[in-house]
């Protein structure tokens, strides 16, 4: 019986990717890219410095290429406000070659003010272009990886 689980287990991994990009006083960090089955997961963390009228309004959307240039198909984003710190969530389909340079771009961040006005405000749109590189390197185990990756 505890084969199964294990071979279920393999096709799952999780990547530090610690990018951090910078722009119209909104510091975007990507932590993880997580694959599960058919599915990959990116997280991050959205900070809004130096506005605390602010917040962020919705999941920014993330556009994320492989290095031959093949986009992976977005299906959901998830954020959860905190202040002046978002936690964000993006799920992809998990691309055939999981261990690959990466590409990826948010083109804008919408916010939203969180005063206690009665009128509501217009959401105010952020353009910058925040760009992550990242590359799944090759490990000891990569052999064991892409072969656990390979359906």
């Amino acid at each position: 019986m505890s084969a199964a689980p294990a071979a279920v287990a393999a096709r799952s991994w999780a990547f530090a990717v610690n990018r951090t990009v910078d722009s119209s006083n909104i510091e975007i960090t990507l932590f993880s890219f997580v694959v599960v089955g058919d599915l990959a997961r990116v997280t991050g963390l959205i900070h809004v410095r130096n506005r605390p009228d602010v917040r962020l309004a919705s999941v920014p959307h993330l556009s994320l290429t492989t290095a031959d240039g093949s986009s992976l198909d977005s299906l959901s984003g998830h954020v959860l406000p905190h202040g002046a710190m978002a936690w964000v969530s993006w799920l992809f389909r998990r691309p055939a070659n999981v261990l690959t340079d990466y590409e990826g771009r948010i083109d804008r961040v919408d916010l939203d003010h969180h005063t206690g006005g009665r009128v509501p405000r217009p959401r105010q749109p952020q353009r910058g272009t925040w760009v992550f590189r990242f590359t799944l390197p090759p490990t000891p185990a990569a052999a064991s990886m892409a072969a656990a990756l390979a359906d």
